[in-house]
């Protein structure tokens, strides 16, 4: 099989370095079972981990490989363009007792480098950089800033402005409690999962989870809070280009019901009437979610399942946040940039408020920042592939938003 360039087995690293590739190009994912081959004892879970990320990403690709003393470093290519270092040592019986995946960041000097970039990376892809100045936003850099592409849970955004508005307005209090169901739980809980069915959450705290641990039960227990049409009112106050498309808003529960739920309701969901569409989610909420474990690395975005929005709607949706963010709603600010996602020079940018995305296939980031002038601006990524992409992925895309930041023309 080719790798991209021969790999000399006539020594134990080269050996254990066309072994790494035989298994992360094989149609079997990496298991423990395999790895015990090639690896010592210590050293097997890591690698199985290691080796399980590149396995998602296949066909990897060898650009060059060095060897050295009971060392091999294979420099590889994913099919999105991220390259990596594959490092290899083996011990004196040939066994692979140090391992490890190094990124190596894109060269990104100008803006068109990103785009080079993203082009290369084989995805449907936006980005936007803009200045807001009295709420409006003002693209510096970007392209397909108005192509409606899947948010994943940037979404998250939406439902954080209807709480905003609900919390202004005085029809929910952050105070006020939310009761975790069974059903709730099933769609992921990664902030507020030790909590079982029946306890209590504040509408702060939960508020808290849906942005900073992308929190899906958070999100449907504030989604019912909120009631009927409140989410769908913040689309349009947010600005949204095509609010009607996103009615009506599905919760998690629904969304994933029918593109990673059994049963199948995919090809259901593709050929139906926006009409058809509302009965189909509710009929998702008379079941528990039942994750189908053939579907759960698979895009459901190319059917047409996921939120959608472009660019400019992100932009628009973190400037109305924070026009909303004040009275009784201050806390949104907080709430925004608990955990900014990404390690930003503090002495240039004085605020960082983040949400980010990922589902199979979709890739998003967007992020608030005040730079030291006190100048606003909104930065946005959002890539789909028809093909799931492994957490690689967000790191490589991490990478090439840091370059953008280094770009933006703060004064």
């Amino acid at each position: 099989m080719a790798y991209g360039v021969h790999i000399d087995t006539n020594t134990p690293q080269g050996l254990r370095a066309r072994q790494t590739m035989d298994m992360v190009n094989s149609d079997w994912p990496i298991g423990t079972v395999g790895v015990r081959t090639m690896a010592v004892p210590e050293q097997v879970n890591g690698i199985t981990s290691a080796m399980g990320n590149l396995w998602w990403d296949r066909p990897i690709t060898v650009s060059s490989i060095t060897i050295g003393a009971g060392i091999a470093t294979l420099h590889v290519l994913t099919p999105y363009g991220a390259a990596q270092d594959i490092e290899l040592r083996t011990n004196d019986a040939g066994m692979v007792d140090r391992f490890a995946v190094k990124m190596q960041p894109p060269v990104i000097n100008k803006w068109a480098d990103i785009d080079s970039e993203l082009t290369k990376s084989g995805a449907r892809y936006s980005y936007q950089v803009s200045k807001v100045t009295d709420g409006k936003c003002v693209s510096v850099a970007g392209t397909n800033t108005d192509l409606s592409l899947p948010l994943a849970s940037i979404f998250k955004l939406y439902v954080l402005l209807a709480v905003a508005e609900a919390v202004n307005a005085g029809t929910v209090s952050w105070t006020d409690q939310l009761t975790i169901t069974k059903q709730a739980k099933a769609v992921g809980s990664a902030g507020l999962e030790e909590l079982p069915p029946g306890s209590q959450v504040s509408v702060r705290n939960a508020a808290q989870q849906m942005i900073s641990a992308s929190d899906n039960m958070a999100t449907d227990l504030l989604i019912e809070r909120l009631g009927p049409g409140a989410v769908e009112r913040a689309l349009v106050t947010a600005g949204h280009h095509d609010p009607a498309s996103m009615i009506p808003f599905p919760t998690t529960h629904e969304l994933f019901s029918v593109g990673w739920g059994e049963p199948d309701l995919r090809d259901q969901w593709k050929q139906a009437s926006p009409q058809d569409r509302a009965q189909l989610l509710e009929q998702t909420n008379s079941r528990p979610y039942q994750p189908d474990p053939n579907r759960t690395h698979t895009p459901a975005s190319s059917d047409g399942i996921e939120w959608y929005g472009s660019a400019a709607d992100i932009c628009r949706v973190h400037a109305a946040l924070q026009a909303a963010a004040v009275g009784k709603a201050a806390p949104v600010k907080q709430i925004l940039s608990a955990i900014p996602g990404i390690d930003l020079d503090k002495s240039k940018w004085s605020y960082i408020g983040a949400k980010g995305g990922n589902l199979p296939g979709d890739l998003t980031f967007s992020w608030y920042a005040v730079d030291h002038t006190g100048q606003p601006w909104v930065v946005s990524f959002q890539l789909n592939w028809p093909q799931f992409r492994s957490p690689t992925a967000a790191g490589w895309l991490l990478s090439i938003v840091r370059h953008a930041f280094d770009l933006a023309p703060v004064a």
